[in-house]
């Protein structure tokens, strides 16, 4: 047993300090990196309507870019037009893009949108905002699309994906 298991554990070891070095070579560790690329950012903000959370969201947005998007996913003409009313009143300051999506779906329009804004070659950011409440028991309450989305987005995209959370008081 030891005549088998002795080689195979250093042919394991092997592989893993492999797996290492090669994650070191691709990260440039012990190299002095070149200069960093300073360009326009973006970021994009998901939104379904005005309110408190669309205005904490935006802010952290603003401070954050250079350029802020609102992007808004809907389906019905009434709620897009009911929307782009309100967004009009409040007038943030920021672009409000609206993503037509027939299906219902959130995820895949977002995606998509984020997608075509990548092609430009600049750096995005896509701050997702998240109702958190005070109360974990309260936490099965609220809408879970904002972790879908994230997930989707780090596993389709290369965009800095960062949660914003809006905390309840109860």
């Amino acid at each position: 047993m030891v005549v088998v298991a002795i080689p195979l554990l250093m042919l394991l070891f092997d592989r893993i300090q492999r797996y290492y070095t090669t994650v070191g070579l691709e990260l440039g560790l012990g190299e002095v990196p070149p200069p960093l690329r300073v360009g326009d950012s973006l970021v994009i903000v998901p939104v379904g309507e005005v309110s408190r959370l669309t205005q904490h969201a935006l802010s952290a947005a603003r401070a954050l870019g250079h350029e802020v998007v609102a992007v808004a996913v809907h389906a019905d003409p009434a709620k897009v037009r009911a929307l782009r009313e309100s967004w009009d009143r409040w007038n943030p300051g920021v672009r409000l893009d609206v993503v037509d999506s027939p299906q219902r779906s959130l995820v895949e329009p977002i995606v998509a949108y984020v997608r075509r804004a990548e092609e430009g070659g600049r750096q995005i950011a896509v701050l997702i905002p998240e109702v958190e409440p005070l109360h974990r028991r309260y936490q099965i309450l609220q809408n879970q699309r904002g972790l879908l989305l994230a997930a989707a987005l780090r596993a389709r995209t290369d965009v800095v994906v960062c949660v914003v959370p809006y905390r309840l008081s109860l």
